[in-house]
C-alpha cells in the first residue's frame, strides 16, 4: 500500500515539475502561493476526514490515523515544493537577466545570445535535480519508519 501512494504522489510531483509553465514569473508565483494555502486547507480536511474514520471504522486506530496524515501531508508539502523550487528558479534566472538587459547592457549583448541557447538545457538540469530529490523525499516520507 505504501508503494502505491510513494508512485501516486510521485506521479504528482514529476507531473507538476514537468509541466510547469514558466512563462510569467510574478503570476506563477502567486499561483504557487495559493495552491501553499490550499495544501495546508488540504491537511486540516484530511484531518477531520480521518477523525472521521477512526469514528467510524473500529479497527482503524487513532496512532493508524495520526501516521497516515503526516505521510499524505508531508507528500502534499513536497508535491508543493518541487513546484515552488521550478518556478523559484526560473524566476531568479529571469530577473537575473532583466537586470543585465537595463543596467549592463553592454555586456547583456554580448552574453544573450549564449545564455538564450544554454537556458533550456539548465532548466531541464534543474527540474532532474528537482526530480530526483522529489524521488529521494518521498521514498524517506513513504518507505522508511
Amino acid at each position: 500500500m505504501k508503494m502505491i501512494a510513494l508512485l501516486f504522489f510521485l506521479a504528482i510531483t514529476l507531473y507538476f515539475v514537468w509541466r510547469a509553465n514558466l512563462s510569467s514569473g510574478k503570476i506563477k508565483l502567486v499561483s504557487v502561493g495559493k495552491g501553499l494555502i490550499g495544501v495546508f486547507l488540504g491537511v486540516i480536511v484530511l484531518g477531520f476526514f480521518l477523525k472521521l474514520l477512526v469514528a467510524v471504522i473500529p479497527g482503524f486506530t487513532n496512532d493508524a490515523a495520526g501516521d497516515l496524515m503526516e505521510e499524505i501531508g508531508a507528500s502534499f508539502i513536497v508535491v508543493w515544493g518541487m513546484g515552488f523550487l521550478i518556478v523559484a528558479i526560473s524566476v531568479i534566472f529571469g530577473r537575473i537577466m532583466d537586470f543585465h538587459k537595463h543596467y549592463n547592457f553592454e555586456n547583456y549583448k554580448k552574453f544573450s545570445p549564449v545564455t538564450s541557447k544554454l537556458a533550456p538545457g539548465f532548466l531541464i538540469f534543474a527540474k532532474c535535480l528537482v526530480s530526483l530529490g522529489a524521488v529521494l523525499m518521498l521514498y524517506g516520507i513513504w518507505l522508511t519508519n
